[in-house]
């Protein structure tokens, strides 16, 4: 019979052997979790392929789904302008519904203003972790494994160089012999993404180079390069400080041309960059693709502002193609609510879930989050039990964070069990907002040889995809009135302004939801005239009843009424004549030029 003694030491001693074994693990998978960092070093050149034409950025509808979606949380430098941590927030929100994934991981990025030598424009540092017998990127690691607790430090810093001199608007038709800062921050995005291999070349004491694997392993994107011959990357390895041959061949195609494997090998929308003689921070992490965002030599005056569908299968076929079971047996239904999952913050929806089987499903909870200004989930709203759920109309949108596009952007989860098995589903959710005029500036040039002058705008913006400018002059009955098209950050001039009197320049934006206008006021900038009217307040209060507008060509003769302005958006290219109509009285004429 054992004793009371032998009892309590053998469970000691299985106690030790359990800490020892776990602390054999947890080692084991620290070591696994070590971070390492490669560098992408790039530089846009002034002569790059002109066979394929800019690109805009897709309208919101064209881009956002409620069924797919990765979050970013971005930091900057305190020393950031405004108009580059804009532009930050464009593309990433841009990516945000480009990959087949949804996860609650929020991609970090640090953004770094600073100078650089004259061939860096741009440094992209990623972060890699061993998984898998690969190097991963960071980002996607935490998105599919597990979150590395690394007390925020960022999956990727994208250095700027800023002595370069950047395009910051978000004009595709823009060609100005300046690099996009959008188009650069969309390929730093993708290769923060894990787009790219980690080949590189180094220079040993000495300065003697070879070409090798950066960090000592080959990465999740070099797993997927084969050669037409068979060769594949990931079976090559660094010899020490000796050039691997055959490591060398393949990158510079002596092997035959490099493709993306799990693709057509015939298909050369998926080749890789592979020039004879090895081009640093080029071979093997673009594609020779001119019809792709991540072509290795795009034209400087270019302005890729899309992410095409090469691009988004490269990154679906490394990892980031995670299907959810809202796209299997079960899904989120929003009523009355589009595919997009854009509706109105103002008012309250309902949801369902949809699928057979449906009422086997234990367990059943709903969630609503909402990003608070400070990019944290906030709980909104809880229920158990139900296979349906509600939301109400946000009484105080801006207590939460109102992104980019205006809107704000929330997460329908509903988890539950299914034959003993955990589920969980989510619906991207996107609540439209009135727009918002953010900042107007505006610069007057001199008065010219033809007694006028002419102001320069730029309208910071959000909530629409356009902005409608009407200029008033103090002697005419007449406006003459502009659609300006470019998203975010708007640039137009009004010329030939009288400088003998008073004008008024007003922007609007308009949505489904409400509209904003800022009225810039010009006084006269010669003493001839001393008087200002007062018509034009008179005119404003008025204008907020307008019932129709008559639309006339530029001879007179009358087309047709519409009742919103944005109706005149399908019309075709041409000089016409706006009436403006308080029922049967005349407002107001103006002048439309499309």
């Amino acid at each position: 019979m054992l004793t009371l003694l032998q009892i309590t030491n053998n469970s000691i001693m299985k106690k030790i052997i359990v800490l020892f074994l776990l602390s054999l693990f947890y080692s084991q998978v620290l070591l696994s979790q070590e971070i390492v960092t490669v560098d992408y070093v790039e530089h846009f050149e002034k002569n790059g392929v002109d066979s394929i034409s800019s690109k805009p950025i897709l309208s919101k509808v064209a881009r956002i789904n409620n069924k797919t979606a990765i979050s970013f949380d971005i930091s900057y430098d305190d020393n950031i302008p405004d108009s580059v941590s804009k532009c930050l927030q464009v593309t990433t929100d841009i990516w945000r519904n480009c990959l087949n994934i949804n996860s609650d991981y929020k991609i970090r990025i640090k953004a770094v203003w600073d100078e650089l030598p004259e061939e860096e424009d741009v440094i992209t540092t990623v972060c890699y972790t061993k998984h898998n017998g690969y190097l991963y990127p960071t980002s996607l690691y935490c998105s599919l494994v597990n979150n590395l607790g690394t007390d925020g430090a960022p999956d990727a810093k994208i250095i700027i160089n800023k002595n370069k001199k950047w395009y910051c608007g978000y004009n595709a038709d823009n060609n100005a012999n300046y690099s996009s800062l959008a188009q650069a921050m969309l390929r730093s995005i993708a290769v923060a993404l894990g787009f790219g291999s980690s080949v590189n070349k180094t220079v040993l004491s000495g300065g003697r180079e070879i070409i090798r694997f950066c960090q000592g392993s080959s990465s999740l994107f070099d797993s997927l390069l084969v050669s037409s011959n068979g060769a594949c990357l990931k079976s090559y390895s660094n010899i020490g400080a000796r050039q691997n041959v055959d490591l060398l061949k393949f990158v510079t195609g002596q092997f035959g041309d490099v493709h993306i494997s799990g693709f057509n090998a015939n298909d050369s929308i998926y080749k890789m960059y592979t020039p004879p003689v090895y081009e640093n921070n080029k071979s093997l992490i673009f594609l020779n693709n001119p019809n792709s965002l991540m072509h290795y030599n795009l034209n400087n005056s270019l302005r890729i502002l899309q992410v095409d569908s090469v691009t988004a299968n490269v990154l679906n076929k490394l990892g980031w193609d995670i299907k959810s079971q809202q796209d299997g047996e079960y899904s989120i239904v929003g009523d009355n609510i589009p595919e997009t999952g854009i509706t109105s913050a103002y008012s309250s929806h309902s949801f369902f879930i949809e699928g057979n089987g449906k009422q086997t499903i234990t367990n059943r909870k709903w969630t609503f989050l909402l990003p608070a200004t400070d990019g944290s989930d906030i709980i909104v709203k809880q229920s158990e039990g139900d296979l349906f759920f509600s939301t109400d109309a946000l009484s105080h949108p801006n207590d939460y964070y109102i992104n980019i596009n205006g809107d704000v952007y929330g997460k329908i989860i509903f988890s539950g069990d299914i034959n003993g098995k955990p589920m969980k589903l989510v619906y991207n959710l996107t609540l439209g907002l009135k727009p918002e005029i953010s900042s107007v500036g505006f610069n007057k040039t001199d008065i010219n040889e033809h007694n006028s002058y002419d102001v320069d705008c730029k309208v910071d913006y959000k909530g629409a995809e356009y902005l409608y400018v009407s200029l008033e002059e103090e002697y005419s009955s007449l406006s003459r009135n502009q659609f300006v098209r470019e998203p975010y950050l708007a640039h137009f001039t009004c010329r030939n302004i009288s400088p003998y009197y008073y004008s008024w320049i007003d922007v609007t934006v308009e949505n489904e939801y409400g509209s904003d206008m800022y009225t810039i006021e010009l006084p006269p900038l010669s003493n001839l005239s001393k008087k200002k009217l007062h018509r034009r307040a008179v005119l404003q209060k008025v204008t907020e009843y307008i019932t129709s507008i008559r639309v006339y060509d530029s001879n007179g003769f009358y087309l047709n009424t519409i009742k919103e302005l944005e109706e005149t958006i399908k019309m075709s290219p041409g000089m016409y004549i706006l009436k403006f109509f308080n029922g049967n009285t005349l407002v107001k004429s103006s002048k439309l030029l499309k």
